[in-house]
């Protein structure tokens, strides 16, 4: 059974946009390539064809793990709260929280696995800190069940 794969709106259109450069200018560059080096000879000691080899491996392997994300996807809807009380949830706007035991802040958006990037700000619905914190509001103190549990204090949600 394929795995679905929740991704906000504006995550489908990113992963789309890609697949598309990736089908529309990254491959046939990249087939290029390979067969310019294909046609200089002896393979077996061609280094150019070998580095232009992996790269068109490795575009095609980004265009199947993209594709099959989109194959089987589910767009996470954003509902507006209506008291006013904002909650952090999946697909929603930024949420700061403050680690009560190192006093360190951090600022993130949750999104669906298949579109969580860390390093831009983007975690994973299903990581520890994101599983601790959904449906919680400002003020709430919420512990992330980890190996060494700790409690995290939601301090904003836009």
């Amino acid at each position: 059974m394929a795995q679905k794969n929740e991704l906000t709106q504006k995550g489908f259109d990113e992963l789309k946009e890609k697949l598309e450069l990736l089908q529309t200018v990254e491959m046939p560059k990249a087939t290029e390539e390979l067969n310019s080096a294909r046609s200089q000879g002896d393979l077996s000691e061609n280094s150019d064809y070998d580095a232009a080899k992996e790269r068109f491996e490795s575009i095609k392997a980004e265009i199947a793990r993209i594709q099959y994300i989109l194959d089987h996807h589910t767009i996470i809807e954003v509902v507006e709260e209506k008291n006013g009380a904002k909650t952090c949830r999946l697909g929603g706007g930024t949420i700061t929280i403050v680690d009560l035991e190192r006093n360190q802040e951090h600022s993130f958006i949750i999104v669906g696995s298949a579109e969580a990037d860390p390093l831009k700000g983007k975690i994973s619905n299903q990581s520890p800190v994101a599983q601790a914190i959904i449906g919680h509001k400002v003020g709430d103190v919420c512990e992330v069940n980890v190996k060494v549990p700790y409690n995290v204090k939601v301090v904003k949600v836009d």
